[in-house]
């Protein structure tokens, strides 16, 4: 009975340690310029699906915001958004959210010639669900940085990035008057 006991914390342990243990993969992938290891950690399809949905759907609120003060000007922006939105912000999407991006961005690239790690960026890591593991990420050195969500998932017996919810649309794009 002592032996299940311990066997059973053991699991528990290793279960709760291991999706830290990937956010540190993570970084030493994006430090080593690893993409390889980068795609096994994120699942970037799932990302891409995600972020033209989260886009679209700003993209059009914007419209329907612009509509209510300005009516023609809403609907010719609902109307565009509705036409071109789908191929614009799937083509751009599709672009930008891949390993080669992720390890060329700027901070990533920064961090790397330093040898810095990322832990000052995650503001939250914890258990959202049985296999969902939430990340929240902020950048440290400025007050007004909006914060990024990210979403792992126990997928089989590994972790993976599954999803990244970009911040409000208000914050990349000016309000209308």
């Amino acid at each position: 009975m002592r032996r299940l006991f311990l066997l059973i914390l053991i699991l528990l342990a290793v279960y709760l340690a291991y999706p830290y243990w990937t956010l540190y993969r993570f970084e030493q992938a994006l430090l080593s310029n690893n993409a390889e290891a980068v795609k096994r950690i994120v699942d970037f399809p799932a990302i891409r699906a995600g972020m033209k949905s989260q886009v679209e759907g700003g993209l059009l609120e914007k419209s329907e915001q612009l509509g209510e003060k300005r009516p023609v000007l809403g609907d010719i922006g609902t109307a565009l958004t509705n036409l071109l939105g789908p191929s614009v912000i799937g083509g751009t999407v599709d672009s930008l959210v891949t390993p080669e991006a992720l390890l060329n961005n700027p901070t990533v690239v920064e961090h790397r010639e330093k040898d810095e790690g990322f832990g000052d960026y995650v503001t939250y890591a914890f258990f959202s669900g049985p296999t969902t593991f939430q990340l929240d990420f902020k950048d440290p050195n400025r007050a007004d940085a909006p914060t990024i969500r990210a979403d792992m998932t126990l997928e089989g017996i590994r972790w993976r990035v599954t999803d990244v919810e970009l911040p409000p649309l208000k914050s990349i794009v000016p309000s209308v008057n």
